[in-house]
């Protein structure tokens, strides 16, 4: 069952099993088949989203929750206020971000940028720094900053005709520090926030990471 609302309720804090007010960040990769790629993104997605309130928040049964969209079509607990999620997935990828603040997740596997797009999302600033990287590092720079703001614009649930270059980072190098712990594949990932890069600017706070396989930043924004 699926309801539009014109906007997401006043939220009350959310608590994990420490009692600590504590965002909750996941990954996973799973097997994709081709035929039906779109129904087992979103099968995993809300898996990965009941995985995170169970074993991170102790809901018994959040498979009943009822998911709601806000009339721009972010999708939220029509009864469970208290609770902000946001999903994203990227082939055989995804990532769930939980938070009782307005949040963003997502996750982009590692390919071919559509360079034609750059002068869409970035600023001169930050298009001047991309290319300032050697050859091999441009690739992973630009799913980083296109993650970052995506992850934004879906936290505040206007979609990408806010516009990316409206989402701005001046502060650089912000990729992954290398020394970070690597995801281990195998299994579903409650990612640590030590474990991420953090960012904070005027938008809020960015929690990001990326190896070899994906980039992927979760938003916490600084709005209500």
């Amino acid at each position: 069952m699926s309801r539009r609302l014109n906007s997401i309720g006043k939220r009350s804090r959310v608590k994990n099993y420490r009692g600590d007010t504590v965002d909750c960040f996941l990954i996973s990769k799973f097997r994709l088949a081709q035929d039906s790629k779109r129904n087992i993104q979103h099968t995993n997605g809300l898996e990965l989203l009941y995985k995170g309130l169970r074993d991170f928040y102790f809901e018994a049964e959040p498979e009943n929750f009822l998911i709601a969209k806000t009339d721009s079509g972010k999708p939220f607990f029509f009864d469970k206020p208290e609770y902000n999620f946001n999903i994203s997935h990227s082939g055989e990828h995804c990532a769930v971000m939980i938070s009782d603040k307005m949040c963003g997740a997502d996750i982009e596997e590692i390919r071919a940028f559509p360079k034609k797009v750059l002068k869409k999302i970035c600023t001169e600033k930050e298009t001047e720094y991309i290319f300032s990287l050697p050859e091999d590092k441009q690739e992973k720079a630009m799913w980083t900053l296109w993650t970052l703001k995506e992850s934004y614009v879906k936290a505040i649930g206007k979609g990408l005709s806010f516009g990316m270059k409206n989402v701005f980072f001046d502060k650089f190098p912000f990729e992954n520090n290398t020394e970070k712990k690597k995801i281990s594949w195998g299994d579903t990932a409650f990612f640590d926030k030590d474990n991420m890069t953090c960012i904070e600017n005027k938008f809020g706070t960015f929690y990001l990471y990326s190896d070899d396989e994906v980039c992927v930043s979760f938003c916490r924004s600084s709005g209500t």
